[in-house]
């Protein structure tokens, strides 16, 4: 077995933590709002600087920076749990992490006359948050290769150390020789050096994978009510069209638009307007119900996909939808509180297919004759169609 001296080693997670540092430098600087990119950058720096303390000690194991150096890295490997969490958007973590570190630190001062001891406590400290890593991401269940890449890294590097404290316990106990043990753990360390590699390449992996799920979820997501936009609407509308021929079962559209919108506007401005626009969004969202896409196609024209739905049942959310309206003033800027109204239309697959028309046509024609029906009701001027709420 080929010679492996520690301070070399040292001198390798000095290198291997520099660039590792240089790769979440960039991703914490072009991707400020990923907190867990910050947490995986201050993980390496710490190593680094860990690093750096182990290797002024020697191959003789000086005990200061011994104990120095590993705290430094048990703290800074636990910033990697850390920054999972935050990949998760969880809070917290910090003060476990801390204990751990201050706990491992005592334990190592404790032992200050023992080396095997101190060893034991190192690897420990770091087995210790490798596990953590692992039950966190088994347990969130983060799909994508990136995570079974860093799983396996930190089950390898579990093993690793988990080796180096029976090998330090056997060479207590009298029943391993030290020069053995010692080939043993340079070895685990290499394995702990290169494990760490390749689990930072699985979280960037996991990084980039959420960026481009942010990125589709942008892509697919008016920005002004948070509702589906047109491409996901038509997404949506093309499987239930599949859904339909598979099964048998009718799917509907709801188009909806708001009455003297424009006037809106006019009278009290674009900000008024947006908001309305969000108020009336959140509202039809609310009518639908859970699997329905609720969409805003553009300007003030919404649509609701209702998959698996009859004629009569798209009726009757419509009417929910108009009550729901009646009875909702909206607080709009430099208006007070506002009676919006909507003109509305429906549709089902089934009649569509049957008139030989496309569902939307259908349902845009019956809106437009709601519509007609709100003018010929209301024939007095625009402005006074708005109804203010005192």
């Amino acid at each position: 077995m080929p010679h492996l001296d520690f301070l070399t080693l040292y001198i390798v997670i000095f290198l291997i933590s520099l660039t590792m540092t240089v790769v979440w430098a960039g991703f914490a600087y072009t991707y400020r709002p990923h907190s867990a990119a910050r947490h995986w950058l201050a993980a390496c720096v710490l190593s680094l600087v860990g690093g750096v303390v182990l290797s002024v000690q020697g191959n003789e194991g000086s005990l200061v920076p011994a104990i120095v150096g590993n705290v430094i890295i048990i703290f800074g490997f636990s910033q990697f749990w850390i920054g999972l969490r935050r990949f998760r958007n969880m809070d917290g973590g910090q003060l476990r992490a801390v204990g751990l570190t201050v706990l491992a630190a005592l334990a190592m001062v404790a032992m200050h006359d023992n080396d095997r001891g101190r060893a034991m406590v190192y690897s420990a400290g770091q087995a210790t948050v490798m596990l953590v890593c692992i039950v966190h991401l088994l347990r969130n269940r983060i799909p994508g290769i990136g995570t079974a890449i860093a799983l396996t890294a930190f089950a390898v590097a579990m093993l690793g150390q988990l080796m180096v404290v029976g090998s330090n316990w056997a060479v207590l106990s009298g029943a391993l020789d030290f020069p053995v043990y010692y080939s043993l753990a340079s070895y685990a360390l290499l394995c702990t050096i290169f494990s760490a590699t390749v689990w930072n390449l699985g979280f960037a992996m996991m990084t980039i994978d959420k960026l481009v799920q942010n990125l589709s979820r942008l892509s697919q997501t008016d920005e002004l009510t948070g509702l589906a936009n047109r491409r996901a609407f038509n997404a949506g509308l093309e499987a239930a069209r599949r859904r339909s021929e598979a099964t048998g079962l009718c799917h509907c559209v709801i188009l909806a638009d708001l009455n003297d919108f424009k006037a809106l506007n006019d009278r009290f401005g674009h900000g008024a307007g947006d908001r309305a626009l969000g108020a009336f969004g959140g509202l039809l969202r609310a009518c639908a119900g859970g699997n329905a896409v609720v969409a805003r196609l553009g300007g003030d024209e919404f649509c609701i996909l209702l998959p698996e739905t009859t004629i009569d049942q798209a009726g009757e959310i419509t009417a929910a939808i108009r009550a729901r309206i009646a009875a909702t003033p909206v607080e709009l800027p430099g208006a007070g509180r506002v009676v919006l109204s909507a003109s509305i239309g429906a549709a089902a697959e089934t009649e569509a297919r049957s008139a030989g028309v496309d569902l939307l046509s259908l349902a845009d024609r019956r809106l437009y004759a709601d519509k007609a029906r709100h003018k010929s009701a209301r024939p007095d001027t625009a402005d006074r169609k708005l109804v203010l709420v005192s």
